[in-house]
């Protein structure tokens, strides 16, 4: 399997200050659904095996579970530990929080270092020339051609940073065609919702809900209405946005988390179906084939290297941005309205009754 060699930086669920919070079948009403696996291992049996690794003078480990190998610095045991059953558990959650998608065929790479200079290390040594343009992201880190690369930035916010970029280290392994720009940072955001299971303290339940930095962010956007028009949002990137506003950038990913909420829930669900056949159909390589079927040539091969320049959401949702915009913003209204933040502290949709 070819790898998508392209680059997913997450810097943007940092916006919001971090809070120690604590296959579903279309239905006419939102399902509120823990995503978590039905018969966990012990985290023990998890590991199948350790052994010495080093960055340069600095020892390490690299722990091998049936899914990743974890190249680890960290001396913090709360880490150390819980990292992968936080990782098997996460692509449990990848795999079938919004339908049944293929599994790895290989072990995944994450490169989980104890401090940012260890990291700026690694990143030098895996990037090369392109290094820079990586070593400027402030806090948190990225992935690239099947790998993530990041540091311990506090307990809470490493392991969201893990499950964020963890989905573009899938994605970037095993999808045939690559997701529109709007729609992986999008689903990478819905995947960082968790809380630590109280029956097992070492285990997350995955609850895409879950999620106050998105959350708070959003709604400091919907009020001060400083959110992108849908149709900028499917068009723009974060690298663009960083590049000039980094405000703008975390707006961009609080957005592109609602959007999934709303094309997963919104609606009575009536989009949820096709979601998850745009997902399937890049997983299975079948998206830029449908493409080039309904739009010619150009726009698959536009599509193939931009990952833009194509109505992704009109192509499979039947509506243009500009048609679903008054959809989407009154979606929007709902979820930030006053007293709502008890049901995302829960992890519940807020739309529920």
């Amino acid at each position: 399997m070819a790898i998508r060699k392209w680059a997913a930086i997450a810097v943007a669920f940092l916006a919001a200050c971090s809070q120690s919070s604590p296959r579903v079948k279309p239905a006419p009403s939102p399902a509120i659904v823990s995503h978590s696996p039905p018969a966990p291992v012990p985290a023990a049996e998890l590991v199948l095996s350790t052994a010495p690794w080093t960055l340069d003078a600095d020892p390490g480990t690299v722990i091998t579970t049936a899914n990743y190998k974890i190249f680890t610095t960290s001396t913090k045991t709360s880490i150390v530990e819980n990292i992968p059953p936080f990782m098997e558990s996460a692509i449990a959650h990848y795999t079938s929080a919004l339908g049944e998608l293929p599994h790895p065929d290989a072990a995944m790479e994450i490169y989980l270092l104890g401090t940012r200079p260890q990291w700026e290390r690694m990143t030098r040594r895996l990037m090369g020339e392109q290094a820079e343009t990586y070593l400027r992201i402030p806090k948190g880190g990225f992935s690239y051609d099947g790998r993530a690369i990041l540091y311990d930035i506090g307990r809470r916010d490493t392991f969201t940073i893990t499950a964020h970029e963890g989905w573009h280290v899938y994605t970037q392994r095993t999808f045939r065609n690559s997701l529109p720009v709007w729609l992986e940072e999008g689903v990478s955001t819905y995947m960082e919702g968790f809380r630590w299971d109280t029956a097992s303290a070492e285990r997350p339940t995955f609850l895409p809900w879950a999620n106050f930095e998105r959350f708070d962010q959003l709604r400091w956007g919907v009020r001060s209405e400083k959110l992108m028009s849908l149709d900028a949002l499917t068009k723009s990137t974060p690298q663009q946005l960083i590049a000039g506003d980094p405000d703008a950038a975390l707006f961009y990913y609080a957005q592109v988390w609602g959007l999934v909420q709303f094309l997963n829930e919104g609606e009575n669900g009536i989009y949820r179906d096709k979601l998850r056949r745009l997902i399937s159909d890049a997983a299975h390589g079948q998206l830029v084939p449908r493409i080039r079927k309904e739009l010619g040539d150009r726009a698959a091969s536009t599509y193939t290297y931009r990952r833009r320049g194509v109505d992704i959401v009109h192509l499979y949702f039947g509506k243009t941005p500009e048609e679903m915009e008054p959809q989407f913003r009154a979606f929007l209204d709902t979820v930030v309205k006053t007293g709502t933040r008890q049901q995302i502290y829960q992890g519940k949709s807020p739309l529920a009754p």
